[in-house]
């Protein structure tokens, strides 16, 4: 599985007059691609934030706002419930998250992929404990949700907010197994955070290592008394080479240090340290511990972890106000050209009715 976009939302309540609408039209959208293409590209659109994004869009939803996720997946979740389209939507928000294993296992053992639950339901778990745990980017999931087809394809979609700036950030992930180490393509974000803890970089390789390493080998005392250190050296030190500076600290709360490291999730920790995949769906072991042995390792032995928020900015070709880059017209029509390209191999109707809307885009536009 690859994490394959990520995107910045604004956080709104209230009801959706047209959600019976969304219902039935996300059916017949989803009932077309099927048709054409088979679930599997179903499940693989979805996991496009862009897509997903333009899908909302066409079902009634602000570009830029938090429902186009959690409402829009719901109406995908109620239209294809019946599973007769060889793909279902499971998960949600709340209740309905929490419920996303069972909902997930009776799917997969009623059209008879029993095989599959295990390894589902480990990559749903994963993806939750890297977005709100290896990835400390002031954002707490409360969104998590699965597409699935018959053949096991699988889209995850998980969105955390942000309470005190009111954004939600989306992420989103193909495939059915996860690995801790930049599993995304492409993480995109209209906003770039000034330091993130990001332990699934390859520049925390070496951390990773350490804080495996600090648990194996280190009794429970000499791990306190290296954090202790490390908290003295945080309240006493300007700068750290490269690092974030202790001012960087006070402006980032969710990067602070905890007040202690609790033995009996530290003694959890130690028999779960076979690898950082174990360590994160360790019960227990959240955030807080994660930046605590972070720390140890960084400021104590020297492995340092990454600091760079990787979110980039999700605009495909830049925007009409040029922030934060103008349009590039010519990628535009280059872009366009490629997709007519490919689709003049495809027979199909919806091929054919491409092929005559972007003849005329391309004919219309002048670079």
């Amino acid at each position: 599985m690859r994490r394959v976009g990520r995107t910045e939302l604004l956080l709104v309540e209230g009801g959706v007059p047209h959600y019976r609408e969304m219902v039935v039209l996300g059916r017949e959208i989803s009932r077309l691609i099927v048709e054409e293409y088979g679930p599997d590209f179903l499940v693989e659109r979805l996991s496009d934030p862009f897509w997903l994004s333009c899908l909302s869009c066409v079902l009634g939803f602000e570009w830029n706002t938090s429902g186009q996720t959690t409402v829009t997946l719901r109406a995908l979740k109620d239209a294809l419930r019946e599973g007769e389209l060889g793909v279902v939507v499971v998960g949600g928000k709340g209740g309905a998250m929490r419920e996303t294993p069972h909902e997930l296992s009776e799917y997969l053992k009623r059209i008879g992929r029993e095989d599959l639950v295990p390894q589902l339901v480990k990559a749903s778990m994963m993806s939750c404990k890297v977005d709100n745990n290896a990835i400390q980017d002031t954002y707490n999931i409360y969104f998590h949700s699965i597409a699935v087809s018959d053949s096991g394809s699988s889209a995850i979609i998980n969105q955390g907010m942000n309470i005190e700036a009111q954004t939600a950030r989306r992420y989103q992930w193909l495939g059915s197994s996860i690995r801790v180490e930049e599993p995304h393509t492409s993480i995109s974000s209209e906003v770039v955070e000034e330091v993130v803890l990001d332990l699934t970089s390859r520049e925390s390789r070496e951390c990773r290592d350490c804080i495996l390493d600090v648990l194996r080998d280190s009794p429970i005392g000499t791990i306190q008394s290296d954090f202790a250190r490390v908290r003295s050296i945080l309240a006493g030190q300007a700068t750290l080479d490269e690092r974030p500076s202790s001012d960087a600290w006070s402006k980032n709360a969710h990067l602070k240090p905890p007040k202690k490291l609790d033995e009996a999730i530290l003694r959890k920790a130690k028999e779960n340290a076979e690898s950082f995949e174990s360590l994160l769906l360790c019960e227990g072991v959240g955030p807080a511990t994660l930046r605590g042995l972070a720390y140890i390792s960084e400021l104590v032995y020297g492995a340092r972890a990454s600091w760079k928020d990787p979110a980039r900015y999700a605009y495909a070709f830049g925007t009409k106000s040029g922030r934060p880059y103008p349009v590039d017209k010519r990628a535009m029509v280059k872009a366009a050209e490629t997709i007519r390209q490919a689709l003049e191999s495809k027979d199909s109707s919806a091929s054919r009715i491409m092929l005559r809307r972007l003849g005329t885009l391309l004919g219309r536009l002048e670079v």
